[in-house]
């Protein structure tokens, strides 16, 4: 009799741990629960951000480049319009590269490719020779194969091709254009 008590005694111990451990462990695994969730409704956010800002800076690259070719149309600079058609494919595809590469480093060239060979085959080739025959600064943005990479690149060449447009404007005479 005192051996079925003292099992039973046991039993009934282990079953209010075994309880009271359930209850913290559920306990845990809610909390778990709202910080997952809300990690999730943080992350929606901030890809919805992302991408606010990906368009946004796609507009008014853009707007740059429709600057720019106007600019070279008005004054009949041939060079500087070619240059700025070469480069429309990696701006019309802004926020398509932009959220590749949020994605990892090692995307800007292939996604780049990619648009490239939408627009026109040959094109990618050409894009690709400008950047090799141009300044140390546009190859360091191009070879860094990453975000940052390439917003530097994308403000370098409108930078760029607008400088060249003043160099070209006022007749110095310069190297800007390959």
């Amino acid at each position: 009799m005192l051996f079925v008590l003292v099992i039973t005694l046991v039993f009934v111990l282990i079953s209010v741990y075994f309880f009271f451990r359930a209850e913290k462990l559920q306990r845990k695994l809610i909390t778990q629960q709202r910080e997952s969730s809300s990690t999730r409704k943080e992350n929606q956010v901030l890809v919805e951000t992302m991408t606010l800002v990906a368009t946004r800076e796609q507009e008014f690259a853009k707007e740059r480049l429709k600057r720019l070719k106007a600019y070279a149309k008005a004054n009949e600079l041939e060079q500087l319009l070619i240059h700025a058609e070469l480069i429309s494919p990696l701006i019309n595809n802004y926020s398509i590269i932009f959220q590749e590469c949020l994605k990892g480093k090692g995307r800007l060239k292939a996604i780049s490719q990619k648009c490239f060979e939408n627009h026109d085959r040959a094109a990618y080739k050409k894009f690709v020779a400008l950047i090799v025959t141009s300044n140390k600064q546009l190859k360091r943005y191009w070879s860094s194969d990453n975000l940052n990479g390439f917003l530097f690149l994308v403000d370098a060449l409108l930078t760029f091709e607008e400088d060249c447009s003043h160099v070209l404007a006022t007749g110095k005479k310069s190297t800007c254009l390959p």
